[in-house]
C-alpha cells in the first residue's frame, strides 16, 4: 500500500488484480503519449479504476460483516462497480469500436475484446444479481460467497482488460488515418454526452474519481474535464452518497487512502 496515506500493513487495492502499467502502451510513467495511443491511455486509466474498485471490494467483503451498519453501504459500492463495468462495454460497443474499424478501415479489429465481454458476462451477472437480491433483502449478505464469485470472473476479466490495451498499443501503424488524439477527446465527450443521466453525477463520476489514484505513474489528471468544472462538480454532487464512497481506495481529490475493511 505504497501509495495510500500512513503505514499500515493492511493490503490496498493495487492487488490482488494487478493494475495495468503505462509501460505496456510502451511508455515510461510521466512520458508524454503520441497521439494515436491516446485511446489506450485513457483505457488504461478507466481499466485501472475498474480494477482498483473490484480490489477495494474484494478486500473488505467479508471483514465489512464486523459492522452490520456498514453492509448496506457496501451493497450499493459494490453495485456501483457492476453498473460502471456494464456503462463501459456497452459505450465501447456501442460507439468507441465501430468508429475504430471505420477510421482503420479494419473490419472486427475489436471483435476480440467483444468476445472476450461476453466470456465474463456470466460471472458478473451472477455478481449483480447476488448484490441486488442482498440489496432488497431477498438473501443474506454474505463476504464468503460474494468473494467466491469474484474469483469466478475476475481472472478473464482482468485478461481482458490488458489484452485490450496490447489491440490498441497496435494503432502505430494507423496514426496517419486520423487526428487520433482529437477523435479521442471528442469521442469521449460523445460518450459522456449520450450516456449522462442524473444518477450520473452522483453515482458513476464519483466511483470513478474515488478509485483514480492521481499519482500512480503520474499518467495525468482525469477526467478530462476543466479544473474549475470538476470543482464544481464534487461540490455539488459527490456528498449525496458518501457512505458508499468510503469503502474507496482514494477521496475525492484521487488520493490514496486506507481502506476501512480490508483483509
Amino acid at each position: 500500500m505504497a501509495s495510500a496515506e500512513g503505514n499500515s500493513s493492511r493490503p490496498w487495492a493495487d492487488g490482488p488484480f494487478e493494475l495495468i502499467p503505462i509501460a505496456l502502451l510502451g511508455y515510461k510513467p510521466g512520458e508524454k503519449v503520441e497521439p494515436y495511443h491516446a485511446m489506450g491511455l485513457e483505457m488504461v486509466t478507466v481499466h485501472n479504476c475498474l480494477i482498483r474498485g473490484i480490489n477495494s471490494i474484494y478486500l473488505q467483503c467479508i471483514n465489512v460483516e464486523r459492522s452490520s451498519a456498514s453492509i448496506p453501504a457496501f451493497i450499493k459500492y459494490a453495485s456501483v462497480w457492476g453498473r460502471v463495468l456494464s456503462l463501459h462495454h456497452t459505450t465501447e460497443e456501442k460507439w468507441i469500436f465501430p468508429e475504430i474499424e471505420e477510421i482503420t478501415g479494419e473490419r472486427g479489429i475489436m471483435d476480440a475484446s467483444v468476445q472476450q465481454h461476453h466470456a465474463f458476462e456470466e460471472g458478473v451477472k451472477a455478481y449483480t444479481d447476488y448484490l441486488k437480491n442482498a440489496d432488497i433483502g431477498e438473501e443474506k449478505y454474505d463476504g464468503a460467497k460474494l468473494k467466491t464469485i469474484i474469483d469466478s470472473f475476475m481472472p478473464s476479466l482482468r485478461q481482458h482488460l490488458q489484452d485490450e490495451i496490447l489491440t490498441l498499443k497496435g494503432f502505430d501503424k494507423y496514426k496517419d488515418k486520423t487526428d487520433w488524439a482529437k477523435w479521442t477527446k471528442d469521442t469521449i465527450a460523445k460518450v459522456v454526452k449520450k450516456t449522462q443521466t442524473a444518477d450520473g453525477m452522483v453515482v458513476e463520476l464519483p466511483f470513478g474519481v474515488h478509485n483514480h489514484d492521481v499519482e500512480y505513474e503520474q499518467i495525468g489528471s482525469w477526467p478530462p474535464v476543466p479544473a474549475i468544472v470538476f470543482f464544481i462538480i464534487k461540490f455539488l454532487y459527490f456528498g449525496k452518497n458518501s457512505d458508499w464512497w468510503q469503502f474507496a481506495p482514494c477521496d475525492k481529490n484521487g488520493k490514496a487512502r486506507d481502506l476501512p475493511y480490508s483483509l
